[in-house]
């Protein structure tokens, strides 16, 4: 039984691993290091238990990931290719829940957790599933807040035909946009998800119960959520709660839920207009030669970066700030200033080479995505950085305009 999912699997073999060879056996022991074969419906962080488990036995919390900060289209070569394409990619976002599938205008799209995370995603896909497809740009995961406009306090209405007759099916949300110091949730990407109770909202897939009339209005809140009829960006800072729901259960089943709720919701946020666009911001460390501090620094401010601190630092490492990044220069090679192109032979240069500089900041991601080629060539291969996720902040008016327009919505 996953009990993370409420499903019953049925194992077919259990294998325990020494190495490249592998052995069946009947059980797996505590610690025990194996291969659960037959698997439908597990993934990564989902508790597995005896289907004889009583009510009372405690399961393991899911894995909740950071929210995706970069995206970027996987195109299959020929249609042939895009069954086995989107296999794969199912099949991957098991293995890795930060890996996040979203077709969007037919196309399908990869979040994950920046570049490297995306490239690792494009080479697991070729070396383990030997799919055929391209890789499109990466791109910069942007967010929209709640917009402006009065939001209609009645409860919402979604007129349908089912049978040849027709229904109707109401659904009342409380929307607002999120008070100043508001939290949000990580399992609603940014958002606070309540039920009638005010408690939070579980996500669709975590219901015990499939046809729970809210597990089916959760599913269709998460599908408005993941992108705005204003920007097709997902939706983010907004606190919503489910006060109360009316349908033909007689008529109809639960599941039509998903869809009313969906739309009531969709229509709230195209009412309340295009609200305020966010960027994800990265906090950095960048460690460079006195000689090469002046023209670092002019280049991270030039790409819209905020300069929090300036430090000392020594050649065999400097003490790290953890909140920045968790890796210590302990046991980094940094080679010889002759060997350096940028290097001078001026003995007068040699004693402020042993000076190092870091530099703390706070920068767009979208102007960082080729920060390493930049750093290269200014600090002649001496210069070294870290980074790690700040958050997503508003961006200006102008900012706005200029990301609308690179998505091709201006």
């Amino acid at each position: 039984m996953n009990a993370t999912r409420n499903h019953k699997e049925r194992v077919s073999k259990l294998l325990l691993l020494y190495a490249n060879q592998t052995e069946e056996v009947e059980t797996l022991s505590f610690g025990s290091v194996g291969v659960i074969l037959g698997l439908l419906h597990t993934r990564t962080g989902d508790t597995l238990m005896s289907t004889k488990r009583s009510e009372d036995d405690d399961y393991l919390r899911d894995i909740v990931p950071p929210p995706p900060v970069m995206s970027a289209s996987v195109l299959p070569q020929s249609h042939s290719d895009l069954g086995p394409v989107q296999e794969a990619l199912n099949s991957l976002s098991r293995t890795d829940p930060s890996v996040r599938i979203e077709l969007q205008e037919g196309q399908i799209l990869v979040h994950g957790l920046g570049a490297l995370h995306l490239e690792i995603v494009e080479s697991r896909l070729r070396d383990e599933w030997n799919v055929n497809f391209e890789f499109g740009k990466r791109m910069v995961s942007y967010r929209e807040g709640l917009g402006p406009g009065n939001i209609d306090p009645k409860p919402g209405s979604w007129k349908t035909e089912m049978f040849g007759k027709p229904f109707t099916i109401d659904v009342d949300l409380d929307v607002r946009a999120f008070k100043e110091g508001e939290k949000g949730d990580p399992l609603w990407d940014g958002n606070v998800v309540l039920g009638p109770s005010g408690r939070p909202l579980p996500l669709a897939d975590t219901f015990a119960d499939q046809d729970d009339p809210l597990a089916s209005i959760s599913r269709g809140i998460s599908n408005a959520l993941s992108s705005s009829p204003h920007s097709t960006f997902p939706l983010s800072n907004v606190h919503i709660q489910v006060k109360k729901w009316q349908y033909p259960s007689q008529a109809m089943p639960a599941s039509t839920l998903a869809g009313a709720s969906a739309y009531i919701l969709r229509e709230i946020f195209r009412v309340a207009g295009m609200g305020p666009l966010m960027e994800p911001y990265i906090r950095m460390k960048v460690t460079v030669n006195e000689e090469s501090l002046g023209k670092t620094m002019k280049d991270l401010t030039e790409h819209g970066a905020e300069v929090s601190d300036l430090a000392a630092s020594s050649v065999g490492g400097a003490d790290m700030d953890e909140d920045v990044a968790p890796y210590s220069e302990d046991g980094v090679y940094f080679p010889p200033e002759l060997l350096s192109p940028a290097s001078s032979s001026s003995a007068a240069r040699n004693s402020t080479a042993s000076l190092r500089r870091s530099i703390h900041a706070v920068a767009p991601l979208s102007q960082m995505l080729n920060f390493s080629s930049r750093l290269r060539a200014l600090s002649g291969g001496h210069g070294v950085f870290e980074m790690a996720n700040a958050g997503f902040r508003k961006v200006t008016e102008g900012r706005k305009l200029d990301i609308l327009k690179e998505m091709g919505r201006a």
